[in-house]
């Protein structure tokens, strides 16, 4: 089966979780994608290891990626294996629940958090997700203007979204909502990447591996776009 423009389901089993599975054939059924089961390392597998997964995606221009994740300690391997790919990355546990009725979108004042809108919007379309925008506690004004963006969007779509205030500022405003999703009832959050490993990130882990371990709840990423950030602030 090829996988050009599929959703890919990456699983180190010899077998994806039954989460996983349920994860990317619910998306791909309602925005009309095959999905692609693919055992990394497996035999006659495309990804022979997980530093092939960058080369994977450019060569057969996936959709996206779910990775079925088992073992925690395999979350900062699948990162930085991810850091460079332009389409979204989800990690899905074998125990979560897939479940896209509501979806949150943290959104804090980096600009690349504008490209959040297009997946989240994604989502109000085609599964008429109630989707909450959270905004951060913070004194400037640019977490605002991206919120605006954003919601300009969904209206365009005529969407139903809601903006909620988060307690924490733009650099805590994911994980608060992560940590909080599942009882609050949302099945994903929709997270940034970071830009950069600082030292801190390479010594105690970088936001998104610390949202993922924490998170009880399915979680996409999504890579900045260097040229964003570089043009922009």
């Amino acid at each position: 089966m090829r996988s050009d423009g599929a959703i890919v389901v990456l699983s180190e089993q010899s077998e994806a979780s039954a989460a996983a599975l349920l994860f990317a054939d619910t998306i791909g059924k309602n925005i009309k994608r095959t999905v692609v089961p693919i055992v990394i390392g497996g035999q006659q597998s495309k990804v022979s290891n997980v530093t092939e997964i960058g080369a994977f995606v450019d060569n057969f221009e996936s959709a996206m990626l779910v990775f079925d994740l088992r073992d925690i300690r395999k979350i900062q391997t699948y990162l930085s294996a991810c850091r460079n790919i332009r389409i979204p990355y989800c990690f899905v546990k074998p125990e979560q629940t897939v479940d896209f009725k509501k979806i949150a979108v943290p959104i804090s004042m980096l600009i690349e958090d504008k490209e959040k809108g297009p997946f989240a919007s994604m989502f109000g379309r085609f599964f008429s997700s109630e989707i909450t925008v959270f905004e951060p506690n913070d004194y400037g004004s640019k977490a605002k203007k991206n919120s605006q963006a954003i919601c300009t969007l969904f209206d365009s779509f005529h969407l139903s979204y809601q903006i909620r205030k988060g307690r924490k500022n733009s650099f805590g405003i994911e994980f608060e909502v992560a940590i909080s999703a599942h009882e609050q009832g949302y099945g994903l959050v929709i997270v940034s990447a970071s830009r950069e490993y600082g030292l801190d990130d390479i010594i105690f882990g970088c936001k998104e591996k610390k949202i993922i371990k924490k998170a009880q709840v399915p979680i996409m990423l999504i890579n900045p776009r260097a040229d964003l950030y570089t043009l922009c602030d």
